[in-house]
């Protein structure tokens, strides 16, 4: 990646440089992908269709940046070919990290028979979805195609204070853009009055699940404009944003797991009796999770905003 001084702080071709260098590596994950789906190379290429996107949208109305409403489109069609199998892998990994009482031992035998299933199950959506993993890959391939390349070469371009000033405002704007979603979406979450509750299901879950793709989008943007930020802003920002990022994930992972392993049991035939101490474990791990999600926004997202602003 070239950095602004080296496109001689000018924008366009900032934005054409790094669309394109998104472009390239999600056209290469999207191959490997498509010849074999493991876990590593799931998780890999959803990443980066969510990076790509972002950008597009970061930088979406920059003047000779072509529309990759197109690109857009099948990089989100690609990420969701893979969704299931995602959904799986986590599923499997929250599952085997799960620490039943040591009085339930129903509810051990009930979890070693749902992870042996979900790794049959994750073994039969692989092969069912490969077709479709491949086609979603290779119309993502016809549509990166179509619009590379984005610059022939970087043309030189003589350092500008009026230019970078344009560029780190822009940036700025655009980061600001994302800050001010999370803090917006924060407020409306936090507890009202000693008798609110923090829980893991229905509404409050779907408004945790919102925070914390916000904060996803934050973290993509900060990236995307770390070129322009000091390092000593931006090394601690990032990361206050990662472990947010990763906390809140823990939550929607055990939600995802619940509905998942509710599904594969009851299809298993196990009783309600029995699966009752595994789903009663996964629940309270969603509403430990979902509390401290809250709790680290509250104590973290400050000192992000802190950093944020400079």
């Amino acid at each position: 990646m070239l950095s602004p001084p080296e496109v001689g702080y000018d924008l366009t071709l900032y934005a054409q440089v790094w669309l394109e260098e998104r472009l390239r590596l999600t056209r290469a994950l999207a191959r490997a992908v498509s010849e074999k789906p493991s876990p590593k190379r799931v998780h890999d290429v959803r990443v980066a269709c969510r990076r790509l996107r972002e950008a597009i949208e970061f930088f979406r109305g920059v003047p000779e940046v072509p529309p990759l409403s197109d690109v857009d489109r099948a990089a989100r069609a690609l990420a969701r070919s893979v969704r299931q199998l995602r959904e799986l892998d986590v599923a499997r990994k929250r599952l085997s990290q799960l620490k039943l009482p040591s009085s339930a031992r129903a509810g051990a035998r009930t979890q070693e028979k749902l992870g042996k299933a979900l790794k049959k199950r994750r073994r039969q959506a692989q092969e069912k979805h490969l077709d479709r993993i491949r086609k979603r890959a290779a119309d993502f391939e016809t549509a990166v195609r179509d619009i590379l390349p984005l610059y022939d070469k970087p043309r030189a371009i003589e350092p500008d204070r009026t230019r970078e000033s344009h560029l780190m405002a822009f940036v700025e704007a655009r980061v600001a853009e994302k800050r001010a979603l999370v803090e917006t979406l924060f407020d409306g979450l936090r507890p009202k009055g000693r008798s609110a509750h923090v829980g893991a299901k229905g509404a409050q879950a779907d408004r945790l699940h919102t925070v914390r793709v916000a904060v996803k989008h934050w973290r993509y943007a900060s990236e995307i404009g770390r070129a322009v930020m000091p390092r000593v802003l931006y090394r601690p920002m990032v990361t206050r944003l990662r472990s947010l990022q990763e906390i809140g994930g823990k939550g929607q992972d055990l939600v995802d797991l619940e509905r998942i392993a509710g599904d594969e049991l009851e299809r298993l035939g196990v009783s309600t009796r029995a699966r009752r101490p595994l789903l009663s474990t996964i629940r309270a791990s969603q509403r430990a999770a979902a509390g401290h999600f809250l709790t680290a926004l509250g104590s973290r997202l400050p000192a992000v905003q802190a950093v944020s602003a400079g």
